[in-house]
């Protein structure tokens, strides 16, 4: 029993004495790579700009320009001990670990500025001297925000906020592809009404195209924007200022405002777009159904409308409802789980749905009822509805 437990201990001195040495290296070798290198004190000269990538560094590919938050290297001599580093007269932050005497690496912020009056250098102040370098921010067209989604005769123009619009030179609308492999040749040239730094006002040219994307151009290249515009001239309208026409086989008919319940009111103190919108009171526990009917002449369904397009400014509180139409498969006015919506209290919700997604309407379909109907609601609201359209 001795000699084995002095067997076991043998080892494991053995053991632990090898764990020390490999210590002793790892840490030996970590003090040889954390030396310190000594800063060159010669004139800082930045010879050139490439873009720093997590897998290879591209020191062969050098530019000019980049966007923000590019993580790039700046490479020349003498640049060790950088204590400021701007970009168009920007600050921008560093890691001073990422400093050398020959690079820094540095990421250009997304608060850089890049209107027409920046210098498009880049400047190292280091603790010996000053370096700059020619560096233009590429600062294609950002879209924040726009205030119309649906254009068309007497709608207006559309406003986008944003940034880098000073220098745009143009905005072209571009069809809405119906699958991801159509090859797209339709398009319009539109008018750029007026532009500053974070405001542009687009105006689209009257068109045959039913829904749109948009490209804007300035001079660091061109965004293409993922936004879809729905041209409403050539929607089939439920109701846009009032209740809209249309043609069938059983001759020229127009939808009328109806419901189960309180009735449904057009007015002109709501609107999503235009002047009017209409709106519906509903009582607790009413369990009430809302929309447009047609009895006659009757709503033919084609399956060349696609989307179905609305916008719903929501009560004081937040409320599901569901689409309804006399072709769901469910049966008029149920709660099928795809027809869900949910509209948010207090602001102008808007849907584009594809038909395809619903239970709504099919090829061959004839509809003289569609509309919407919530559950309850648990306590009186008013909802307002504009711009109800089908679109192919």
């Amino acid at each position: 029993m001795k000699k084995t437990i002095d067997f076991i201990f043998g080892k494991l001195g053995f053991v632990i004495l090898s764990l020390v040495v490999i210590a002793n290296v790892v840490l030996s070798s970590c003090k040889e790579s954390d030396s310190v290198e000594p800063i060159s004190t010669g004139t800082p000269v930045i010879k050139k700009v490439y873009v720093l990538d997590t897998i290879t560094r591209h020191k062969d590919s050098t530019i000019v320009g980049a966007e923000p938050y590019t993580l790039i290297v700046i490479n020349g001599e003498n640049l060790g001990g950088v204590i400021r580093a701007y970009i168009n007269d920007y600050e921008t932050s560093f890691n001073t670990n990422y400093n050398t005497n020959t690079d820094l690496i540095i990421r250009i912020s997304g608060d850089t500025p890049t209107d027409s009056k920046v210098s498009n250098k880049i400047k190292l102040v280091t603790s010996h001297g000053e370096a700059t370098f020619d560096f233009k921010i590429i600062a294609k067209p950002n879209i924040g925000s726009f205030d119309v989604y649906n254009f068309g005769t007497g709608r207006g123009d559309i406003t986008f906020k944003g940034k880098n619009f000073e220098d745009v030179t143009k905005v072209v609308a571009y069809k809405d592809r119906d699958s991801p492999t159509e090859v797209i040749k339709d398009s319009i040239v539109c008018t750029v009404v007026s532009k500053t730094t974070d405001k542009l006002v687009v105006r689209i040219p009257s068109t045959k195209l039913s829904r749109v994307t948009l490209n804007f151009t300035n001079s660091s290249g061109t965004t293409k924007g993922s936004d879809v515009f729905v041209n409403a001239d050539v929607a089939l309208p439920f109701f846009t200022e009032d209740f809209g026409t249309f043609t069938s086989p059983d001759g020229d008919g127009k939808w009328n405002g109806d419901s189960w319940g309180n009735p449904v009111t057009v007015n002109a103190d709501q609107a999503f777009a235009g002047k009017k919108s209409f709106s519906i009171a509903l009582s607790a526990g009413g369990w009430s159904w809302f929309g447009f009917t047609s009895w006659w002449p009757r709503f033919y369904y084609s399956t060349d409308y696609k989307y179905l397009v609305f916008a719903i400014k929501g009560g004081a509180n937040d409320m599901p409802l569901w689409i309804t139409s006399d072709a769901t498969k469910a049966g008029f006015a149920e709660f099928p789980d795809k027809n869900r919506i949910e509209v948010k209290a207090k602001v102008w919700n808007y849907y584009k749905i594809a038909i395809a997604d619903l239970d709504f309407m099919y090829s061959g379909s004839i509809t003289p009822r569609v509309g919407f109907r919530p559950k309850g609601p648990d306590k009186t609201d008013l909802l307002y509805f504009d711009d109800v359209m089908l679109v192919k």
